[in-house]
Protein backbone atom coordinates (compact mmCIF):
# COMPACT_ATOMS: atom_id res chain seq x y z
CA UNK A 1 0.00 0.00 0.00
CA UNK A 2 1.27 3.47 -0.86
CA UNK A 3 0.31 6.03 1.79
CA UNK A 4 0.72 9.76 1.29
CA UNK A 5 0.65 12.10 4.29
CA UNK A 6 0.65 15.89 4.22
CA UNK A 7 3.19 16.57 6.97
CA UNK A 8 3.95 20.24 6.35
CA UNK A 9 2.68 21.05 9.88
CA UNK A 10 5.76 19.26 11.26
CA UNK A 11 7.65 22.43 10.32
CA UNK A 12 5.36 24.70 12.42
CA UNK A 13 7.19 24.63 15.74
CA UNK A 14 5.11 25.07 18.86
CA UNK A 15 1.72 24.12 17.43
CA UNK A 16 -0.54 21.20 18.31
CA UNK A 17 -0.73 20.21 14.63
CA UNK A 18 3.07 19.95 14.63
CA UNK A 19 3.17 17.78 17.74
CA UNK A 20 0.46 15.51 16.34
CA UNK A 21 1.95 14.86 12.92
CA UNK A 22 5.48 14.36 14.24
CA UNK A 23 4.33 11.90 16.88
CA UNK A 24 2.09 10.02 14.44
CA UNK A 25 4.63 9.73 11.61
CA UNK A 26 7.47 8.59 13.88
CA UNK A 27 5.24 5.97 15.51
CA UNK A 28 3.83 4.75 12.17
CA UNK A 29 7.32 4.15 10.85
CA UNK A 30 8.25 2.30 14.05
CA UNK A 31 5.24 -0.02 13.74
CA UNK A 32 4.63 -0.52 10.01
CA UNK A 33 7.30 -2.41 8.07
CA UNK A 34 5.22 -3.33 5.03
CA UNK A 35 3.85 -0.17 3.43
CA UNK A 36 5.43 2.66 1.51
CA UNK A 37 5.09 6.23 2.76
CA UNK A 38 5.31 9.45 0.77
CA UNK A 39 5.54 12.55 2.95
CA UNK A 40 4.54 15.87 1.41
CA UNK A 41 6.53 18.74 2.90
CA UNK A 42 7.47 22.34 2.26
CA UNK A 43 11.09 22.41 3.46
CA UNK A 44 12.68 18.98 2.98
CA UNK A 45 15.80 20.20 4.80
CA UNK A 46 13.89 20.74 8.03
CA UNK A 47 15.61 18.92 10.90
CA UNK A 48 12.57 16.74 11.62
CA UNK A 49 13.05 14.91 8.32
CA UNK A 50 16.75 14.21 8.82
CA UNK A 51 16.42 10.71 10.28
CA UNK A 52 13.18 9.87 8.49
CA UNK A 53 14.77 10.48 5.09
CA UNK A 54 17.18 7.58 5.71
CA UNK A 55 14.31 5.08 5.87
CA UNK A 56 14.08 3.11 2.63
CA UNK A 57 10.27 2.92 2.91
CA UNK A 58 9.93 6.71 2.92
CA UNK A 59 10.07 9.26 0.14
CA UNK A 60 9.97 12.94 0.99
CA UNK A 61 8.48 15.20 -1.67
CA UNK A 62 8.71 18.97 -1.42
CA UNK A 63 5.77 20.95 -2.74
CA UNK A 64 7.17 24.15 -4.28
CA UNK A 65 4.63 26.67 -2.95
CA UNK A 66 3.99 27.46 0.72
CA UNK A 67 0.69 29.31 0.19
CA UNK A 68 -2.00 26.70 1.04
CA UNK A 69 -4.47 28.17 -1.45
CA UNK A 70 -2.15 27.01 -4.23
CA UNK A 71 -0.17 24.23 -2.60
CA UNK A 72 -3.13 22.05 -1.54
CA UNK A 73 -5.56 22.18 -4.49
CA UNK A 74 -2.87 22.26 -7.18
CA UNK A 75 0.49 20.85 -6.18
CA UNK A 76 -0.68 18.33 -3.55
CA UNK A 77 -3.50 17.19 -5.82
CA UNK A 78 -1.11 16.61 -8.75
CA UNK A 79 1.37 14.83 -6.51
CA UNK A 80 -1.23 12.29 -5.37
CA UNK A 81 -1.80 11.26 -9.00
CA UNK A 82 1.88 11.30 -9.93
CA UNK A 83 2.67 9.08 -6.95
CA UNK A 84 -0.34 6.77 -7.52
CA UNK A 85 -1.46 6.90 -3.88
CA UNK A 86 -3.73 4.33 -2.29
CA UNK A 87 -4.34 6.49 0.81
CA UNK A 88 -4.07 10.25 1.30
CA UNK A 89 -3.99 11.50 4.93
CA UNK A 90 -4.30 15.21 5.71
CA UNK A 91 -4.98 17.46 8.67
CA UNK A 92 -8.15 19.56 8.26
CA UNK A 93 -8.04 20.37 4.52
CA UNK A 94 -7.60 18.11 1.49
CA UNK A 95 -7.41 18.99 -2.21
CA UNK A 96 -10.81 18.84 -3.96
CA UNK A 97 -9.43 16.28 -6.43
CA UNK A 98 -6.88 13.64 -5.53
CA UNK A 99 -5.78 10.03 -5.97
CA UNK A 100 -6.39 7.61 -3.08
CA UNK A 101 -8.90 7.03 -0.29
CA UNK A 102 -9.04 10.15 1.90
CA UNK A 103 -8.38 10.15 5.65
CA UNK A 104 -8.69 13.52 7.39
CA UNK A 105 -7.65 14.34 10.94
CA UNK A 106 -9.85 17.17 12.26
CA UNK A 107 -8.84 17.96 15.83
CA UNK A 108 -11.65 20.38 16.59
CA UNK A 109 -13.95 23.05 15.19
CA UNK A 110 -12.69 25.93 17.30
CA UNK A 111 -12.94 28.30 14.34
CA UNK A 112 -16.73 27.82 14.42
CA UNK A 113 -17.15 28.11 18.18
CA UNK A 114 -14.72 30.97 18.81
CA UNK A 115 -14.16 32.72 15.46
CA UNK A 116 -13.02 35.95 17.11
CA UNK A 117 -9.87 34.21 18.32
CA UNK A 118 -8.71 33.47 14.76
CA UNK A 119 -7.75 35.68 11.83
CA UNK A 120 -10.73 36.40 9.60
CA UNK A 121 -9.19 34.83 6.52
CA UNK A 122 -8.38 31.65 8.46
CA UNK A 123 -12.00 31.39 9.59
CA UNK A 124 -13.27 32.01 6.05
CA UNK A 125 -10.96 29.38 4.56
CA UNK A 126 -11.76 26.86 7.30
CA UNK A 127 -15.51 27.32 6.93
CA UNK A 128 -15.21 26.86 3.20
CA UNK A 129 -12.94 23.81 3.00
CA UNK A 130 -13.02 21.77 6.21
CA UNK A 131 -16.68 20.83 5.81
CA UNK A 132 -15.95 19.68 2.24
CA UNK A 133 -12.97 17.64 3.40
CA UNK A 134 -14.96 16.00 6.19
CA UNK A 135 -17.81 15.02 3.88
CA UNK A 136 -15.52 13.64 1.17
CA UNK A 137 -13.35 11.65 3.57
CA UNK A 138 -13.63 7.91 3.78
CA UNK A 139 -12.75 8.32 7.44
CA UNK A 140 -12.36 11.28 9.80
CA UNK A 141 -10.03 10.98 12.79
CA UNK A 142 -10.39 13.15 15.87
CA UNK A 143 -8.93 13.03 19.35
CA UNK A 144 -11.94 13.10 21.68
CA UNK A 145 -15.55 12.05 22.03
CA UNK A 146 -16.39 15.73 22.41
CA UNK A 147 -14.95 16.55 18.99
CA UNK A 148 -16.55 13.50 17.42
CA UNK A 149 -20.01 14.60 18.57
CA UNK A 150 -19.32 18.18 17.50
CA UNK A 151 -18.07 17.23 14.00
CA UNK A 152 -20.92 14.78 13.49
CA UNK A 153 -23.57 17.34 14.47
CA UNK A 154 -22.07 20.32 12.64
CA UNK A 155 -21.28 18.53 9.38
CA UNK A 156 -24.04 15.93 9.36
CA UNK A 157 -21.65 12.97 9.37
CA UNK A 158 -22.66 9.51 10.48
CA UNK A 159 -20.95 8.78 13.83
CA UNK A 160 -19.42 5.58 12.45
CA UNK A 161 -17.53 7.64 9.86
CA UNK A 162 -15.58 9.34 12.68
CA UNK A 163 -12.89 7.48 14.63
CA UNK A 164 -11.83 8.75 18.04
CA UNK A 165 -8.08 8.24 18.36
CA UNK A 166 -6.61 10.20 21.29
CA UNK A 167 -3.18 11.72 20.72
CA UNK A 168 -0.07 10.37 22.34
CA UNK A 169 2.58 12.00 24.47
CA UNK A 170 6.32 11.62 23.99
CA UNK A 171 8.19 9.59 26.60
CA UNK A 172 10.83 12.33 26.79
CA UNK A 173 8.62 14.38 29.13
CA UNK A 174 8.90 11.72 31.83
CA UNK A 175 12.55 10.85 31.33
CA UNK A 176 15.32 11.92 33.67
CA UNK A 177 17.58 14.49 32.03
CA UNK A 178 21.25 15.15 32.46
CA UNK A 179 22.28 16.94 35.65
CA UNK A 180 22.16 20.69 35.36
CA UNK A 181 19.67 20.74 32.43
CA UNK A 182 16.87 22.17 34.58
CA UNK A 183 19.04 24.94 36.03
CA UNK A 184 20.35 25.84 32.58
CA UNK A 185 16.80 26.06 31.25
CA UNK A 186 15.60 28.20 34.14
CA UNK A 187 18.60 30.50 33.92
CA UNK A 188 18.12 30.87 30.16
CA UNK A 189 14.58 32.17 30.69
CA UNK A 190 15.28 34.02 33.99
CA UNK A 191 12.93 31.77 35.96
CA UNK A 192 13.25 30.94 39.66
CA UNK A 193 11.47 28.20 41.55
CA UNK A 194 8.78 27.67 42.63
CA UNK A 195 6.72 28.52 39.57
CA UNK A 196 3.28 27.90 38.10
CA UNK A 197 3.46 26.93 34.43
CA UNK A 198 1.15 27.16 31.45
CA UNK A 199 2.19 26.11 27.93
CA UNK A 200 0.14 27.34 24.99
CA UNK A 201 0.07 29.78 22.13
CA UNK A 202 -0.59 33.37 23.17
CA UNK A 203 -4.15 33.47 21.88
CA UNK A 204 -7.25 34.89 23.64
CA UNK A 205 -8.84 31.42 23.39
CA UNK A 206 -6.23 30.09 25.83
CA UNK A 207 -7.69 32.34 28.56
CA UNK A 208 -4.32 33.30 30.02
CA UNK A 209 -5.62 36.64 31.26
CA UNK A 210 -7.94 34.84 33.68
CA UNK A 211 -5.01 32.77 34.90
CA UNK A 212 -2.97 35.94 35.38
CA UNK A 213 -5.81 37.52 37.38
CA UNK A 214 -6.09 34.43 39.60
CA UNK A 215 -2.33 34.47 40.13
CA UNK A 216 -2.35 38.14 41.13
CA UNK A 217 -5.10 37.48 43.65
CA UNK A 218 -3.16 34.64 45.25
CA UNK A 219 0.01 36.72 45.45
CA UNK A 220 -1.82 39.19 47.68
CA UNK A 221 -4.11 36.80 49.60
CA UNK A 222 -1.69 33.93 50.28
CA UNK A 223 1.60 35.73 49.79
CA UNK A 224 2.30 33.10 47.15
CA UNK A 225 6.07 32.80 46.53
CA UNK A 226 5.64 31.49 42.97
CA UNK A 227 6.34 33.04 39.62
CA UNK A 228 3.84 32.60 36.80
CA UNK A 229 5.59 31.24 33.69
CA UNK A 230 3.71 31.37 30.38
CA UNK A 231 5.52 29.48 27.63
CA UNK A 232 4.47 29.56 24.00
CA UNK A 233 4.84 31.35 20.72
CA UNK A 234 2.86 34.31 19.51
CA UNK A 235 -0.46 33.86 17.79
CA UNK A 236 -3.52 35.88 16.82
CA UNK A 237 -3.67 39.24 18.70
CA UNK A 238 -0.47 38.43 20.58
CA UNK A 239 0.46 42.02 21.47
CA UNK A 240 -2.95 42.74 22.97
CA UNK A 241 -2.92 39.43 24.86
CA UNK A 242 0.53 40.08 26.34
CA UNK A 243 -0.47 43.58 27.45
CA UNK A 244 -3.60 42.22 29.14
CA UNK A 245 -1.63 39.45 30.86
CA UNK A 246 0.95 41.86 32.26
CA UNK A 247 -1.74 44.23 33.47
CA UNK A 248 -3.67 41.42 35.18
CA UNK A 249 -0.73 39.56 36.70
CA UNK A 250 1.20 42.46 38.16
CA UNK A 251 4.60 41.15 39.27
CA UNK A 252 6.42 37.84 38.87
CA UNK A 253 5.10 36.89 35.43
CA UNK A 254 7.55 35.47 32.87
CA UNK A 255 6.64 35.14 29.20
CA UNK A 256 9.29 32.92 27.67
CA UNK A 257 8.09 32.89 24.08
CA UNK A 258 8.65 29.67 22.15
CA UNK A 259 10.55 27.01 24.12
CA UNK A 260 12.44 24.47 22.01
CA UNK A 261 12.17 20.70 22.30
CA UNK A 262 15.42 20.42 24.25
CA UNK A 263 14.27 22.73 27.05
CA UNK A 264 10.55 21.99 27.23
CA UNK A 265 10.67 18.72 29.24
CA UNK A 266 12.87 20.37 31.88
CA UNK A 267 10.57 23.37 32.05
CA UNK A 268 7.64 21.06 32.78
CA UNK A 269 9.55 18.96 35.30
CA UNK A 270 10.66 21.98 37.28
CA UNK A 271 7.14 23.39 37.67
CA UNK A 272 5.21 23.20 40.93
CA UNK A 273 1.75 23.39 39.30
CA UNK A 274 0.53 23.33 35.69
CA UNK A 275 -2.60 25.29 34.73
CA UNK A 276 -4.40 25.03 31.40
CA UNK A 277 -7.48 27.32 31.49
CA UNK A 278 -8.29 27.16 27.77
CA UNK A 279 -11.83 27.97 26.67
CA UNK A 280 -11.94 25.43 23.85
CA UNK A 281 -9.75 22.43 22.96
CA UNK A 282 -9.98 19.37 20.77
CA UNK A 283 -7.48 17.47 22.93
CA UNK A 284 -5.15 19.60 25.08
CA UNK A 285 -1.75 18.04 24.43
CA UNK A 286 0.10 20.21 27.00
CA UNK A 287 -2.05 18.65 29.73
CA UNK A 288 -0.72 15.21 28.78
CA UNK A 289 2.84 16.53 28.64
CA UNK A 290 2.53 18.03 32.13
CA UNK A 291 1.09 14.82 33.59
CA UNK A 292 3.87 12.78 31.98
CA UNK A 293 6.39 15.12 33.61
CA UNK A 294 4.80 14.56 37.02
CA UNK A 295 3.35 18.04 37.44
CA UNK A 296 -0.03 18.45 39.22
CA UNK A 297 -2.56 19.67 36.66
CA UNK A 298 -5.45 22.13 36.75
CA UNK A 299 -7.47 22.33 33.53
CA UNK A 300 -10.76 23.69 32.25
CA UNK A 301 -13.93 21.64 32.66
CA UNK A 302 -15.05 22.49 29.12
CA UNK A 303 -14.84 20.92 25.62
CA UNK A 304 -12.51 17.90 25.48
CA UNK A 305 -10.34 18.66 28.50
CA UNK A 306 -12.26 16.58 31.08
CA UNK A 307 -11.67 13.55 28.83
CA UNK A 308 -7.95 14.25 28.79
CA UNK A 309 -7.59 14.91 32.51
CA UNK A 310 -9.86 12.12 33.76
CA UNK A 311 -9.52 11.87 37.54
CA UNK A 312 -5.81 12.72 37.45
CA UNK A 313 -6.13 16.48 38.05
CA UNK A 314 -8.42 19.30 39.09
CA UNK A 315 -10.91 20.84 36.67
CA UNK A 316 -12.38 24.33 36.93
CA UNK A 317 -14.76 26.68 35.18
CA UNK A 318 -12.36 28.69 32.98
CA UNK A 319 -14.67 31.71 33.12
CA UNK A 320 -14.37 31.86 36.92
CA UNK A 321 -11.22 33.54 38.20
CA UNK A 322 -12.36 32.47 41.69
CA UNK A 323 -12.34 28.77 40.77
CA UNK A 324 -8.95 29.00 39.10
CA UNK A 325 -7.50 30.78 42.14
CA UNK A 326 -9.05 28.32 44.58
CA UNK A 327 -7.66 25.31 42.69
CA UNK A 328 -4.16 26.80 42.57
CA UNK A 329 -4.42 27.65 46.26
CA UNK A 330 -5.43 24.07 47.12
CA UNK A 331 -2.49 22.55 45.28
CA UNK A 332 -0.05 25.15 46.62
CA UNK A 333 -0.98 24.44 50.24
CA UNK A 334 -2.06 20.77 50.31
CA UNK A 335 0.99 18.52 49.97
CA UNK A 336 -1.01 15.27 49.99
CA UNK A 337 -3.33 16.48 47.22
CA UNK A 338 -0.35 17.61 45.16
CA UNK A 339 1.36 14.22 45.48
CA UNK A 340 -1.87 12.39 44.62
CA UNK A 341 -2.20 14.46 41.44
CA UNK A 342 1.42 13.76 40.52
CA UNK A 343 0.92 10.02 40.94
CA UNK A 344 -2.38 9.85 39.09
CA UNK A 345 -1.09 12.12 36.35
CA UNK A 346 1.90 9.91 35.60
CA UNK A 347 -0.31 6.83 35.50
CA UNK A 348 -2.78 8.50 33.17
CA UNK A 349 -0.11 9.85 30.82
CA UNK A 350 1.35 6.35 30.56
CA UNK A 351 -1.87 5.31 28.79
CA UNK A 352 -1.14 7.74 25.93
CA UNK A 353 1.84 6.27 24.07
CA UNK A 354 2.07 7.33 20.40
CA UNK A 355 2.22 3.63 19.48
CA UNK A 356 -1.50 3.23 20.17
CA UNK A 357 -2.76 6.00 17.84
CA UNK A 358 -0.28 4.86 15.18
CA UNK A 359 -1.61 1.30 15.27
CA UNK A 360 -5.23 2.48 15.21
CA UNK A 361 -4.51 4.81 12.29
CA UNK A 362 -2.73 2.04 10.40
CA UNK A 363 -5.76 -0.20 10.97
CA UNK A 364 -7.94 2.45 9.31
CA UNK A 365 -5.62 2.55 6.29
CA UNK A 366 -5.79 -1.25 6.01
CA UNK A 367 -9.59 -1.32 6.30
CA UNK A 368 -9.93 1.29 3.55
CA UNK A 369 -7.48 -0.44 1.24
CA UNK A 370 -7.48 -4.17 2.04
CA UNK A 371 -4.78 -6.13 0.32
CA UNK A 372 -6.07 -8.25 -2.55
Amino acid sequence: MRIGIDVHAAEQEGSGNCTYIRGLVEALLSQDFENEYILYVIDKNHRFYKNISRDARVRIHSLPVENPLIRIPLFLACATHRDALDILHVQFIAPPRHRGKLVATIHDLGFLHMPRTFARFFVFRSRLFIRQTARRSAKVITGSQFSKSDISARYGLAPEKIAVIPCGVSSRFGEAHEPGRLQKTLAKHKIRQPYILSVSRLNPRKNLVSLASAFSRLKSELNLPHQLVLAGRGDYETARTIASIREAAGVDVILTGFVDDEDLPSLYQGADIFVYPSLFEGAGLPVLEAMAAGVPVIASNTSSLPETVGDAGLTVDPLSVDEIAQAIGRLATDHDLKEECRRKGRLRAAEFSWVTPARKTLRIYQELFPES
